[in-house]
């Protein structure tokens, strides 16, 4: 099946659904070679690779990142633990992650936001949707559509290991936030997914 969609990708980016949405070829092609790229599942790292790659993607960065296919191929091809050591790398070279160096202009195809959103959840997935979630328990509001979508489809598998990290870098737990900003059967709801 990976096979198949990978030979029909270019079909894909200019097929009927795809070409009304408000994102970007670019996004798509990033989104697609996410999804759709073989990958080493192991935590094997080539060092010579993750100390070579910060240059590429640090020559990206001061071009504005306008070299979208440089990119795609790095964050599309490479292993979790490949990204994470390339990640760590930049860092050390350049005092500054990946993510803050990238340009904060306005970004109206949403490629900048895609590629921090794709490098945040790569580099810690669980201190990402942490963020998620303390984002959408602020008190100006609570954004239901985030909080549920998060709490949803991680109740079974890693919710223990966001709770920690929300609780990391809150003043309170992930169920004294919810329950703070929730009410009724859909803070009965939200607390039994949580393990409450």
């Amino acid at each position: 099946m990976r096979s198949r969609h990978c030979s029909f990708s270019p079909l894909i980016l200019g097929s009927y659904p795809f070409r009304y949405l408000p994102i970007s070829t670019c996004c798509l092609q990033l989104l697609l070679a996410l999804v759709s790229t073989y990958r080493y599942e192991g935590d094997a790292v080539d060092t010579s690779l993750a100390k070579s790659e910060p240059k590429t993607v640090c020559e990206v960065v001061r071009n504005g990142a306008k070299d979208h296919e440089e990119l795609i191929r790095i964050v599309g091809t490479r292993s979790k633990a490949q990204l994470v050591a390339t990640f760590s790398c930049f860092r050390d070279e350049h005092g500054t992650s990946i993510t803050k160096a990238l340009p904060h202009r306005t970004d109206p195809i949403g490629y900048l936001r895609v590629l921090r959103t794709t490098v945040r959840c790569i580099a810690d997935a669980n201190k990402y949707f942490a963020k998620v979630l303390r984002n959408a328990t602020r008190e100006s509001g609570t954004d239901e559509v985030s909080l549920t979508r998060v709490v949803v489809v991680h109740a079974e598998k890693d919710m223990k290991d966001i709770r920690d990290a929300f609780q990391k870098r809150s003043s309170c737990t992930l169920q004294q936030a919810i329950a703070k900003e929730t009410s009724g059967d859909y803070r009965t709801f939200l607390m039994a997914l949580l393990g409450s």
